[in-house]
């Protein structure tokens, strides 16, 4: 809609040496506005210059927005650190069921994947421990920061937040390579167990392989066995958490939503609440989360957090 125009009084030189202006047809002077760029100067009408005022009060206003969402958020992560700084000062001395803690001592290698772990989710919850990354308050750093990935968080949103984290460490090919060269077969249910039982004992604690037959898995053949779970005698994560909506949140429902829905492997997490175990069994289905008996299940008396009545407030 911009024509050629008399030059203007307050015109500039175009890039070709000549003084050049533009106007709007049909638009008085009086109605419109003078802007230069890049040495040419437009008019543009009221409307639009009205327009452009407005988009820059927009701007200010995203600006104004986003820095209070800033501020919102980290009033909310000292209210955490607060939290953090008083379990650091009172660190339980027994497991959430009042039983003793599992001694760990982790190796080098050890440290490595958790920090690893704990770098990501750093990335995604916006927030970093100042425990150190090396030597044996490692593993409670990873968990100050799972605590920020939670905080002031729904269990969906966690849950998302969790999500985040596992596609940040798994590429878009290796995925489609899983999909491709793993099936919820018996190699594929099997292998996936082996590699948890070998790789994952730094993350959850002690774990073996298990069998599971037909009455189990309906696609295992009558006479067959597949070792296809994998019982974790007392999640380390748990344990030391003492968090059920961790458990759920970070844990359980992301694992089973990252493999059954991005990896093409059915998978079913089932915490035991009575002793602290679980068990992953690959190729099975989980059950619906409406139907799931941890919903209703209440804090460990040990939780900073928890309610003295009904289920634990992280799982809504």
């Amino acid at each position: 809609q911009l024509r050629p125009a008399v030059p203007l009084q307050s015109a500039g030189r175009a890039p070709d040496g000549s003084w050049r202006s533009w106007s709007v047809p049909g638009v008085p002077a009086a109605m419109a506005a003078t802007a230069v760029v890049k040495g040419v100067t437009f008019r543009v009408p009221f409307r639009v210059s009205q327009a452009l005022k407005f988009r820059r009060r927009s701007r200010r206003r995203c600006c104004l927005l986003f820095a209070t969402k800033e501020t919102a958020a980290g009033e909310n992560y000292k209210s955490l650190e607060v939290f953090l700084e008083a379990q650091r000062e009172s660190r339980p001395l027994t497991d959430p069921l009042g039983g003793p803690l599992t001694p760990y001592n982790d190796s080098p290698a050890d440290w490595m994947l958790i920090a690893i772990f704990r770098q990501v989710m750093s990335g995604v919850a916006k927030w970093q421990s100042p425990l150190a990354f090396w030597g044996p308050e490692a593993y409670d750093g990873m968990l100050e920061v799972a605590h920020a990935q939670q905080w002031g968080r729904s269990l969906q949103q966690t849950e998302d937040s969790a999500m985040s984290v596992i596609d940040n460490l798994l590429p878009e090919e290796g995925k489609a390579r899983f999909r491709s060269a793993l099936k919820a077969d018996k190699f594929g249910t099997e292998l996936n167990a082996l590699i948890t039982a070998v790789f994952f004992p730094f993350m959850v604690g002690k774990c073996q392989v298990e069998e599971r037959k037909h009455e189990d898995l309906e696609q295992i053949p009558e006479g067959e066995a597949w070792k296809c779970a994998v019982k974790i005698e007392k999640c380390r994560w748990l344990e030391r958490s003492g968090c059920v909506g961790m458990c759920a949140g970070l844990c359980k429902r992301p694992m089973q939503r990252m493999f059954g829905e991005v990896l093409g492997m059915p998978l079913s997490m089932e915490p035991n609440m009575e002793d602290l175990s679980c068990t992953m069994v690959f190729g099975k289905k989980p059950v619906e989360w409406d139907k799931d008996d941890l919903r209703e299940q209440p804090c460990f008396s040990t939780c900073a957090t928890a309610r003295s009545q009904g289920s634990c407030p992280k799982l809504t």
